[in-house]
């Protein structure tokens, strides 16, 4: 048993698979990325280096075929560059998604996550809440048996930054806010009926808008975009993810 689980090498070292695996470290995105662009620019520079050698010693010689194959190779890279760049970016926005996730479950592993982006309005309402607060692009809505709490990772640390209770929610629904205001953080309530077309010229998307009453008995209402996945920037339109969301919130209003 002993001679089939660790076959040793000549020079010692194990051979198991879980003894290769523990001593390799996976390389990370940015790592990966500067990889990447040395291997791109390593290449531009041999090609570089092959034409003043070719130059040198043949100066006659038609290299307007090398001519196209080195813009292709410069236009390939870039664009590789770029496509890393992007999917680096989504990598860290997906990894602080998922370090706010483990941070809300470890204080209640109950509740469901929705990834979320702010509307304007809903930056009002925290910047109203708390005013030393600067809410990001990302948020994260936790959903539990007794309350919808709102989240946001703020330098390595998760903060709870709204806390509504199911018994306190009247109604949840669709609506088509703006995705942002013209810089004064005026909600869409501010600017009369919040037909799309106003002053601001915003753009309007489907938010989805929790009514419910504050606990000095005011009417309030919290809206938020869904991303399609964590990390993502891209937001849910109408749809049956939208309407399925709305029907499990409205579920648990409901039942608590």
């Amino acid at each position: 048993w002993e001679d089939r689980t660790v076959l040793q090498r000549p020079d010692g070292v194990p051979r198991s698979g879980r003894a290769r695996g523990a001593a390799r470290t996976p390389m990370s995105p940015a790592r990966r990325l500067a990889t990447l662009r040395w291997v791109i620019v390593a290449v531009w520079l041999a090609l570089l280096i092959t034409r003043i050698v070719v130059v040198s010693t043949a100066p006659g010689v038609d290299l307007s075929w090398y001519g196209i194959v080195e813009f292709g190779a410069i236009g390939l890279g870039v664009v590789v560059i770029v496509i890393a760049v992007v999917r680096t970016a989504t990598a860290r926005r997906r990894q602080a998604d998922e370090a706010l996730a483990l941070a809300i479950r470890r204080i209640d592993p109950t509740v469901w996550l929705v990834p979320a982006a702010p509307t304007p309005e809903l930056r009002g309402v925290i910047d109203e809440v708390r005013p030393d607060t600067h809410l990001g692009s990302r948020v994260t809505w936790a959903f539990g048996a007794t309350e919808a709490s709102l989240w946001e990772l703020d330098e390595r640390r998760a903060t709870r930054l709204l806390v509504i209770r199911w018994s306190r929610v009247v109604h949840v629904g669709l609506e088509d806010v703006p995705e942002r205001t013209d810089g004064s953080g005026a909600s869409r309530r501010s600017g009369g009926s919040g037909r799309a077309g106003g002053s601001d010229g915003a753009r309007r998307a489907c938010a989805v808008a929790i009514h419910h009453v504050r606990p000095d008995d005011t009417p309030a209402v919290a809206t938020f975009f869904v991303r399609t996945a964590p990390g993502s920037r891209r937001l849910l339109g109408r749809g049956p993810r939208l309407d399925r969301l709305v029907a499990d919130l409205a579920r648990e209003r409901i039942v608590a």
